[in-house]
């Protein structure tokens, strides 16, 4: 879900208006001298705005904790690369996982046969598969790789 941190932001937002209104409504009734005549006795008040705040709060870190996730090291498993082919799984992690082949070539500064090379010899390691797609070929991580660098 994308828009997690959106949601999040929301409900906070959304509890801001309602502890307002909760106040000015305790507030209008304390200077109108109709306290006892409120549906919800005052002294619940307070506690029922702070168990709803944790439960608010306890959703908006869930909602937002996808966008708060610290970037995976892939230092060590690329460490097993030479550094075009680092260069290339590299790139494809930035393109979620996947990428057209003609894409790589511009994104790393590589010509065409080296990429082509490159993919060849990474998909022979089982680090990538390719399809074919139109005039081109698209470049994917293989799952595990997909799953391990991209979440």
């Amino acid at each position: 879900m994308e828009n997690r941190p959106l949601v999040g932001v929301m409900l906070i937002a959304g509890f801001i208006m309602v502890v307002s209104a909760a106040s000015l409504y305790a507030q209008s009734h304390i200077l109108a001298g109709t306290v006892c005549g409120c549906p919800l006795p005052l002294e619940y008040l307070i506690p029922l705005l702070s168990s709803a705040g944790l439960l608010v709060g306890s959703l908006a870190v869930y909602f937002m904790s996808s966008h708060l996730r610290t970037k995976k090291d892939m230092t060590p498993v690329l460490a097993l690369l030479d550094y075009d082919e680092r260069r290339v799984i590299e790139e494809l992690v930035r393109g979620k996982g996947s990428m057209p082949q003609s894409r790589l070539v511009s994104a790393t500064g590589f010509n065409k046969v080296k990429i082509s090379r490159l993919v060849s010899d990474l998909e022979s390691k089982g680090a990538v598969k390719k399809s074919a797609s139109g005039m081109t070929n698209t470049v994917e991580l293989e799952d595990s790789l997909r799953k391990l660098f991209t979440g």
